[in-house]
């Protein structure tokens, strides 16, 4: 059984786990690759540090907007991870070009991928199976993703609204996510991997007619980061997100768990992801997941002044 993180540990572990991240991918910044504008980056990173572990001035801005906004600041404490984690994926191709410049290991996980299952399955699995309901399906799993993240701690947020375990399942909940998400991101720094999205056509034929199939690829061309596909942060947040449904929201489980098994599946059909990149989300999403409260442990260590609580302040 996985330990519960009480509230006040995980709400510190995770402002000390956010700053830890942005000084090692800021650091990554003063790299010869690094891209034209990152003086801004960088300074965007350490004013991210400074705020998030209220230091120097900053405590001099937050104490008086807490004091004078309580609803607005509790709520921002409450969501600000999830919020920002689409810019923090957003700038990964450029910091795993100022490490590799440019490189991508594709060739070594296609090479893993052919040692495992002596094939290429995301190039594959389509062509073998080109039926359009069956594309529109995995598509629709696919992208199911954004609703797997943010409506379990929607949910839980708002059931806190009088305090309680809700809100202390609240925070667990964004602790560990944020946790995975990271570090994926981490790898992604300094492993990156492209995919097959960029290297080989998408499913043809029929199956392009889709209106799923044509919406999961608009999102990923004007959304995505290149260097992103190994392990899949889809696949290892979404069974991340499985486990801590099965532990605080048991009734939804059975249908977060059917998403996440179609959202990794269609990874691989779509062409998304190599077959590896899911294997590898789903250890590093499930091994973050139980190492959760053990990280929050060590990082939630010590507390700092309080805070203005969602449930004592957000919500009337």
């Amino acid at each position: 059984m996985v330990e519960r993180i009480p509230e006040a540990a995980a709400r510190l572990a995770l402002r000390r786990l956010m700053a830890a991240y942005l000084a090692v991918a800021g650091s990554v910044l003063l790299f010869p690759g690094r891209p034209s504008g990152w003086p801004i980056l960088l300074l965007l990173h350490l004013g991210g540090i400074v705020l998030l572990l209220e230091a120097g001035p900053a405590r001099l801005l937050t104490r008086p907007m807490a004091a004078r906004w309580p609803r607005i600041t509790a709520a921002a404490s409450d969501w600000y991870p999830l919020l920002i984690m689409p810019f923090l994926y957003l700038e990964l191709g450029a910091l795993n070009v100022a490490v590799h410049g440019g490189r991508y290991f594709d060739g070594t996980v296609m090479g893993w991928e052919e040692m495992l299952f002596r094939s290429q399955p995301s190039q594959e699995w389509a062509s073998a199976l080109p039926n359009t309901a069956l594309s529109e399906a995995l598509h629709f799993f696919y992208l199911s993703y954004y609703f797997i993240i943010y409506l379990p701690p929607l949910y839980l947020w708002l059931r806190g609204w009088g305090g309680g375990r809700a809100l202390a399942a609240h925070q667990h909940m964004l602790f560990t996510l944020m946790l995975v998400f990271l570090g994926h991101y981490l790898v992604f720094i300094f492993f990156p991997v492209q995919g097959p999205r960029y290297l080989f056509p998408p499913p043809g034929g029929e199956l392009s007619q889709g209106f799923m199939y044509h919406l999961a690829h608009a999102i990923l061309e004007r959304g995505s980061s290149q260097g992103t596909a190994f392990p899949s942060s889809h696949v290892g947040v979404a069974f991340a997100q499985t486990a801590l449904v099965f532990l605080f929201l048991r009734r939804a489980a059975p249908l977060i768990l059917v998403s996440s098994v179609g959202l990794a599946l269609g990874a691989i059909y779509g062409g998304f992801h190599y077959a590896v990149d899911v294997l590898g989300g789903l250890v590093l999403g499930l091994l973050l997941f139980v190492a959760a409260p053990r990280v929050a442990g060590v990082l939630g260590r010590g507390r700092p002044a309080p805070e203005p609580s969602p449930a004592t302040s957000a919500h009337p």
